[in-house]
């Protein structure tokens, strides 16, 4: 009997101790749930604090694209989202038209300004450019090319957080027959058809002012005809002198 008894406390007791075995694993699985919940958590305020950063303009490449230099004194060339502006250096497309008028605003608005970049889900592109929203205080300067008449919508998921937005500024755009949308044919879902007949015939000879850079970074536009015109390398095209001169060239002296 007393054998008897004896077992039955030790099968308890080896029942007791499974148990807390049991519970102390279980409570080491819920610090370590607990744990990953926490950097998840984490990973997700540093998401939203870096929304949106801080930068100064230091260069317009075009109408769409520009240098900036970020707090931590790095420079980042950003693609605008989407946005497409006409093309002014493509070596295959050349000056489109529209091209050195996108470019040319937006060089007076964003030169040397402050700006804030907001990055969308997808950060950058396929040639490591930053993909970005551009904000110059309450302006959002993507919207205001497309209102302009000086860019297309130019879808690209996943990066889509204004589209119904920028689509409706686009509408309005074109019922004014703003900029792009004042040739016919002109604007297409992929980009711009220089080929379209409506296109006026003097557009090819408009754009053939050039714009180059001396070594010593000083702006200097050439019209054809100048003495230096055949001989000058563009750093990009322009249509006219006003647009010439709002990027910051000077006309040529000879």
């Amino acid at each position: 009997m007393w054998l008897k008894t004896k077992a039955s406390l030790l099968l308890i007791g080896l029942l007791l101790l499974g148990g807390c075995s049991v519970e102390e694993g279980s409570h080491d699985t819920k610090k370590e749930q607990v744990a990953d919940n926490e950097n998840n958590d984490h990973t997700g305020e540093l998401s939203a604090e870096h929304e949106k950063v801080k930068g100064m303009v230091s260069y317009v490449v075009d109408g769409d694209t520009i240098d900036v230099l970020l707090p931590d004194n790095t420079t980042e060339r950003v693609r605008m989202i989407l946005v497409d502006t006409p093309e002014t250096k493509h070596p295959r497309l050349g000056v489109q038209p529209f091209g050195p008028e996108a470019s040319a605003y937006t060089k007076e608005l964003l030169t040397n300004k402050e700006i804030e970049l907001e990055v969308d889900v997808q950060e950058r592109d396929q040639y490591g450019r930053m993909l970005a929203y551009v904000w110059l205080g309450e302006q959002l300067v993507n919207e205001q090319l497309i209102a302009e008449g000086l860019a297309r919508v130019a879808i690209f998921p996943p990066n889509t957080k204004y589209v119904d937005r920028f689509e409706n500024v686009q509408k309005e755009a074109q019922q004014q027959k703003k900029g792009i949308w004042s040739i016919e044919d002109y604007v297409t879902d992929r980009g711009y058809n220089t080929d379209s007949q409506s296109e006026p015939k003097e557009s090819n000879t408009e754009c053939e002012i050039k714009g180059n850079i001396s070594s010593s970074g000083e702006k200097i536009y050439h019209v054809p005809g100048g003495q230096s015109y055949k001989a000058t390398k563009a750093e990009e095209m322009f249509c006219t002198k006003e647009a010439a001169e709002a990027a910051g060239y000077r006309a040529a002296k000879r």
